[in-house]
């Protein structure tokens, strides 16, 4: 009897929608070595929409080094492909080609014209999972502070001039002291703070101080012992409330946990947690797996097919192959 109620609470497709597990959450931290090269990894996202400008510009192109924290904002018009790709050429040739290229799964870096800009350039692109922000946590914290930044700025000068000081807020955030490397950006990237206003009064002084400044290979050297001992706090602040991951294989069937935003005023509350079946079609690295559907499913119109982190994915009903024969043999 226990083993007939057991299976037969686990095989509630309700529950199995509908219910969310109790306890931490699975996977721990997985840390984005870091290249002591300025622009070898370079994060990117799209900030927005704002009110529309003068100039029509609605979005903000955040582009971080991953390595100097160095942060270069561009305004855009949309976030269609194009625009974005004319705007990463700019910086590219400025700064060098990078090696790799993080971003969200927006459909602007998705397209295939990215990808053929991806290929022209021969540097690596990694999305993110779904859902799953934190592999491009460094481009993410500056969104926050830049949204603060703005409103600060656009409470006094209106919304529609969000876009005119980008600048200011540019040099501000490059020039600051940045915890994640225990330098300024401009620092780490050119070995010296990069001049601001009122500083040509006393240029000969400021020039005579930073010409005895440190050697820029003994800045960046100081930069990666700080990184390392910075990531490894990270890590254990983020596993502390973890716990290891399942493990899954291709073919397990599985179930996804829904977003469910409330942006047209309606409740979510009662809205089932989970999505599925899907099928795991392919194990990648760092608790990640891509996830399909399974043929002849009505889930999603069309094939589907994402790649999702391991805290965002649960196993479909399952019932272990000894309960069930042990019920087969209870009934013959």
């Amino acid at each position: 009897m226990k083993r007939f109620i057991s299976k037969y609470v686990k095989s509630c497709i309700h529950c199995a929608f509908a219910k969310e597990p109790a306890g931490s959450k699975e996977g721990y931290l997985h840390n984005i070595p870091k290249i002591d090269v300025p622009f070898h990894t370079v994060h990117v996202d799209h900030l927005g929409p704002f009110v529309k400008g003068a100039t029509g510009n609605q979005y903000l192109l955040v582009i971080v080094d991953g390595f100097t924290k160095f942060c270069i904002l561009k305004p855009l018009r949309d976030t269609k492909s194009k625009p974005t790709i004319r705007t990463l050429k700019e910086v590219f040739s400025t700064f060098g080609h990078p090696h790799r290229l993080i971003s969200d799964r927006g459909t602007c870096f998705t397209s295939a014209e990215f990808k053929r800009f991806c290929t022209e350039y021969e540097f690596k692109h990694i999305l993110n999972a779904v859902s799953a922000p934190r592999a491009n946590g460094q481009v993410e914290r500056y969104n926050r502070t830049i949204l603060d930044g703005l409103r600060s700025y656009t409470d006094k000068s209106g919304e529609n001039k969000w876009d005119q000081k980008l600048g200011d807020m540019q040099w501000g955030l490059n020039n600051t002291l940045n915890k994640g490397i225990g330098k300024t950006p401009a620092e780490a990237l050119f070995g010296k703070r990069l001049l601001g206003k009122g500083e040509g009064v006393l240029a000969d002084a400021v020039v005579e101080t930073r010409q005895n400044s440190k050697d820029i290979d003994q800045i960046r050297a100081e930069i990666v012992e700080h990184i390392d001992k910075d990531q490894m706090g990270q890590k254990q602040r983020f596993d502390k409330n973890r716990k290891s991951a399942k493990i899954y294989k291709v073919g397990d069937l599985v179930k996804i946990l829904k977003n469910t935003p409330s942006n047209d005023g309606k409740s979510r509350k009662l809205l089932p947690k989970y999505t599925g079946p899907f099928k795991i079609s392919k194990v990648l690295e760092n608790d990640r797996y891509e996830v399909s559907t399974i043929p002849g499913s009505t889930i999603t119109k069309g094939r589907y097919s994402n790649i999702w982190s391991v805290d965002r994915i649960q196993p479909w009903i399952t019932i272990p192959e000894s309960e069930s024969s042990d019920d087969e043999s209870s009934n013959n």
